[in-house]
């Protein structure tokens, strides 16, 4: 009788221990945990006050199929994956390409795919048409990107061919890079295709597209820690759901994504 209680006993403990196992890590118990830097049209920004975007909206109905409550932490962009990391937040979504880098520190649930465009002040005064073109001209990035590493990478490119370095203009956040463009700061800025049409729909008589796009199936994803397997599974479950009732297409609609950015 002992012997069959002993064995009962452990049957429990393990079905405990699994049920635990498969249990989302959760920085607050009912709450999905982001952090997020809210400075990337048409992702993440600030209107009114109010933090809105695609990932906004993305973001609060993962967490309610999830049975979770929204809770975004705001933050700067260079801080969103070490916030992760220090177990801070529960997942990262503010614009995060998905790079090697990324991957060796944390997993991705992949969303949304966009390509790299270069943006010009209305008019296009310095005639820019492409990556090369950049060469002797003052261009901006946002920091610490990778439109920051992009802009990096060409004006190498541009001193290995004899010419002039991209003079380059590092500034915290999409929004400033926009805002330097206007102002003449800058002769162009390197950033996404989704980012520039974002900016010509808001300021059509501010902002000039002066290249194809490039680069056009890099991966946005969801940050989720290595170690959170069972939320990563939750979040990508909602988010097929949401793909085949048409809620996913419907947000690509309201904020202006083209529909090859899709990743269904």
């Amino acid at each position: 009788m002992l012997a069959r209680i002993l064995i009962a006993a452990a049957g429990l403990v393990t079905c405990v221990t699994l049920a635990n196992a498969q249990e989302p890590k959760l920085v607050e118990a009912g709450k999905l945990t982001w952090g997020s830097s809210p400075t990337f049209a048409p992702f993440e920004f600030v209107r009114e006050g109010k933090p809105v975007g695609f990932d906004i909206d993305l973001v609060d109905e993962l967490a309610k199929r999830s049975g979770l409550a929204s809770n975004m932490m705001g933050m700067e962009f260079k801080g969103v994956v070490p916030a992760l990391l220090g177990g801070r937040v529960d997942i990262g979504v503010s614009g995060l390409y998905i790079t090697p880098e990324r991957l060796a520190a944390v997993d991705f649930i992949p969303y949304v795919l966009v390509g790299n465009q270069i943006v010009v002040k209305k008019g296009n005064p310095k005639k820019v048409s492409g990556p090369t073109t950049l060469c002797g001209l003052k261009a901006g990035a946002a920091v610490n990107t990778a439109f920051e590493a992009s802009t990096k990478k060409l004006s190498e490119e541009c001193k290995a061919a004899g010419k002039p370095e991209i003079d380059i203009l590092s500034l915290p956040g999409t929004s400033n890079v926009a805002a330097a463009l206007a102002q003449g700061r800058i002769d162009a800025a390197l950033t996404s295709t989704a980012t520039i049409a974002a900016m010509i729909n808001e300021n059509p008589d501010t902002y000039d597209i002066a290249s194809e796009p490039f680069d056009v199936t890099t991966k946005v994803g969801i940050a989720v820690g290595k170690d959170n397997g069972a939320l990563k599974a939750k979040l990508d479950a909602a988010l097929q759901s949401m793909a085949k009732d048409g809620t996913y297409a419907a947000l690509m609609k309201k904020w202006n994504l083209p529909a090859q950015a899709s990743v269904f």
